[in-house]
């Protein structure tokens, strides 16, 4: 029980990692391919969709792990089969093109319930499809070959490495749901009057999370062996990273944008440090009472 357990948490963490990446990198692309701003503020449109430049908006990409939770139970009973098949990655894309697309129970956009029912107009139900159809298809290619990779024999040091990757990962995408609650909360304790709108639909404020994120797994990756071997303690690695998540996009915007209030940059680092330290509480826990 606690082994099928540890494999569906395995599993999960994956999938919520794929889901974070694939919609952070395809929205980034198509909506400005397809220009989402001036397309959300058309007659009939701006009544069914929030305006890209929404606060709701800019916390998506943030809330995207959730999601992927979502998928992972969902999955999780047809997962063998799915890795059974030669090309699983098909059968799952294809779950989520005939369930999650075009025959969604809703009058969602882009299905066929919404094309009859909806006042949408046609262009708008095609135009959301390449971000969908793509985005989906990523998510089942990496997700399915991920998960086929942890049955494939490999030298000790490439399973070790990419376990480690893997994790450090896993754990930098739920910093992610703590940048979201930092951002909240922050601004109603420190009544400061965040530009929320104006930061959703610019590519570079988004690019502050991708920056913060990579540097996690880096420092993710090498406080995880001193934690694992008692070289740290999880009061210092809660330090260590409100830290980095304090400095980090403090520093990326006074380059790339305007400067942000130290105290704002404070709070907002407390909740994704806070978010690491107890996921490598749980996730580095074994590791280190074996060691």
């Amino acid at each position: 029980m606690k082994s099928e357990f540890k494999e569906f948490l395995s599993f999960a963490g994956k999938a919520a990692v794929v889901q974070t990446i694939t919609y952070f990198v395809f929205g980034l692309v198509m909506s400005n391919l397809f220009g989402y701003g001036k397309l959300f503020q058309q007659e009939v449109i701006r009544d069914f969709m929030r305006p890209i430049d929404s606060p709701s908006t800019f916390f998506g990409p943030l809330l995207q792990p959730i999601r992927g939770l979502l998928f992972a139970v969902g999955l999780w009973p047809i997962r063998k089969t799915i890795l059974e098949s030669k090309r699983g990655w098909l059968i799952l894309w294809g779950i989520f093109i005939i369930f999650g697309i075009l025959g969604t129970p809703a009058a969602a956009p882009s299905s066929l319930e919404g094309v009859i029912y909806s006042k949408l107009p046609l262009w708008y139900h095609l135009i959301g499809l390449p971000e969908m159809v793509l985005q989906t298809l990523a998510f089942s290619l990496i997700l399915v070959w991920w998960e086929k990779r942890r049955y494939q024999a490999q030298p000790l040091w490439t399973s070790t490495l990419w376990a480690d990757t893997l994790k450090a990962v896993m754990i930098a995408c739920f910093a992610y749901m703590g940048y979201a609650v930092g951002s909240i909360l922050s601004a109603v304790i420190a009544k400061v009057n965040i530009d929320v709108e104006s930061a959703a639909a610019d590519w570079k404020t988004q690019m502050m999370f991708v920056v913060a994120f990579v540097f996690n797994v880096i420092f993710i990756l090498i406080v995880g062996k001193r934690l694992s071997t008692h070289k740290i303690n999880l009061g210092q690695v809660f330090l260590l990273f409100w830290f980095v998540d304090t400095i980090v996009p403090l520093a990326y915007q006074l380059i790339f944008t305007s400067p942000m209030p130290l105290l704002l940059a404070i709070l907002i680092g407390f909740f994704p440090a806070l978010v690491i330290t107890i996921s490598m509480h749980i996730g580095y826990r074994k590791t280190a009472g074996a060691s």
